[in-house]
């Protein structure tokens, strides 16, 4: 989300004295595997299927022009009203055609990205009021909104993309940051493009005034300058690729492709990023949501969710591990703190996004999360011991009072990679609604409740969140 300052005009079609705040969302597309739009259009492939309804128009001309001048009038007339039904029919099917997504030429190697960058409206069902295609086999994998102290706080966008990347193995011709400055809230101007190394750009984030690049195994501080970025400081030898990024205060917590979620600390003093703690459990994370200044909540490519904590103290004697001051700490194995699990919980699918939100006014925050399919789920936190201990014991009767369609343990294929830690599951309380009277009759007086408070409990907790 970017926000921009338009300028307002009268009735008369004079500027107004005041400008407008307006807010618009760009938006990144990208496709392996095949042509960008002006790749298609040079082969003769049009999506919009314009081209084809032109073609069959102009040879139902030349027919018509064919026809036998000396024929009976009547019999005209009828071919004529046959030609017209047959025309509209004809033509709700071109038209239910092309609302269908074609997926057109397929490129003959690997490297080929169809790719471009989609500017927004919130405001107006999500209008499209720009939309810019990259360059020949240029994807753009990640944006986000900056405001440079040097550009006096003005909000642009800036766009990591790769040229010519292959998946197996992972190689690219070149990567760039692209800097778009938003023009009256309608479209994109360019300002410059910066030429990085190091591996793709994957994560992009605004970190006090300058743009923090993932970029390969290198985590890098960039300055605005007026031909390009200009390099402040970096942070190099990471395990895998860095893939997600987020920025708290002079912290950054970053997740790494394939060892977990990390957490840097910026010292302005001597303009470096020191390493403060990691996680020792190998996970490939694939999004992550900071929930406060030393918690953040990760999703793998597994299906897991976990929590993860910094420990108390731990930011205060953090170890430098970048070869300034102590490079024999660099060999210890406890040089660097780790990180605590806090919670663990199997989902079952692929979570490609989270976010900390509410979705009632007033209501208390939660976890919100989507998987590969488009399912959307929410992480309640609770918020008393009673509710902890109500429904720690609901779930444990449901796991044996409850039907299996599959014959599966819940507790076990909840915790598929890794055991369960700390949450409930609410699929399974939620069971308990479909359980014969006898089953709710006998759960409930193990709790010491009745069947009406237990169904009560459980309603009052969706509608927390619903």
């Amino acid at each position: 989300l970017l926000a921009t300052t338009a300028s307002a005009t009268n009735d008369d079609g004079t500027n107004a004295a005041a400008a407008q705040r307006k807010v618009v969302l760009a938006v990144v597309e990208s496709d392996y595997n095949d042509y960008g739009l002006e790749e298609k259009k040079s082969l003769g492939f049009d999506p919009s299927g314009a081209t084809n309804k032109k073609s069959k128009d102009k040879e139902k001309d030349d027919d018509a022009m064919d026809m036998d001048e000396d024929s009976d009038d009547e019999n005209n007339v009828k071919k004529e009203d046959e030609e017209e039904e047959e025309d509209e029919e004809e033509d709700e099917e071109e038209i239910a055609a092309r609302a269908t997504t074609v997926r057109g030429p397929v490129p003959p190697e690997a490297g080929h990205w169809g790719s471009c960058i989609r500017l927004l409206d919130p405001s107006d069902s999500c209008r499209t009021l720009e939309c810019i295609e990259m360059a020949r086999n240029e994807a753009a994998l990640c944006c986000t909104a900056v405001r440079f102290h040097t550009r006096g706080g003005e909000s642009l966008l800036a766009v990591g993309t790769v040229t010519g990347m292959t998946l197996h193995p992972l190689k690219q011709a070149s990567s760039h940051v692209i800097l778009f400055r938003v023009i009256n809230g309608e479209r994109l101007q360019l300002l410059h493009k910066t030429t990085v190394d190091d591996g793709p750009v994957l994560a992009l984030a605004h970190f006090q005034g300058r743009l923090l690049v993932g970029i390969g195994r290198t985590l890098r501080l960039y300055e605005m300058g007026k031909r390009q970025l200009l390099r402040k400081c970096e942070l190099r030898g990471l395990p895998t690729f860095v893939k997600t990024l987020q920025t708290a205060g002079d912290r950054a917590y970053f997740g790494d492709m394939m060892r977990s979620l990390h957490i840097v600390r910026y010292e302005a003093t001597t303009n470096r990023l020191v390493l403060v703690a990691n996680d020792p459990s190998p996970r490939p994370i694939v999004s992550q949501e900071l929930l406060d200044w030393n918690t953040v909540a990760v999703g793998d490519k597994f299906g897991n969710i976990s929590v993860l904590r910094l420990p108390r103290g731990t930011d205060t004697a953090t170890v430098d591990l970048t070869g300034q001051r102590a490079l024999w700490d660099s060999s210890r194995d406890d040089s660097t703190a780790k990180l605590e699990t806090l919670c663990q919980y199997y989902v079952g699918e692929v979570v490609t996004s989270m976010t900390r939100s509410s979705l009632v006014a007033g209501g208390s925050e939660c976890l919100i999360y989507v998987t590969v399919t488009g399912r959307i789920g929410a992480l309640v936190p609770f918020t008393s011991r009673e509710d902890v201990e109500f429904f720690t014991q609901l779930e444990g009767y449901l796991r044996t009072d409850a039907p299996r369609p599959t014959g599966r343990d819940p507790q076990a294929y909840r915790s598929y990679y890794a055991p369960v830690m700390h949450v409930v599951d609410g699929d399974l309380c939620d069971a308990f609604n479909s359980l014969p009277h006898e089953e709710q009759t006998r759960i409930a007086d193990r709790l010491d409740r009745s069947v009406g408070e237990i169904m009560k409990k459980l309603e009052d907790t969706r509608t927390s969140l619903l």
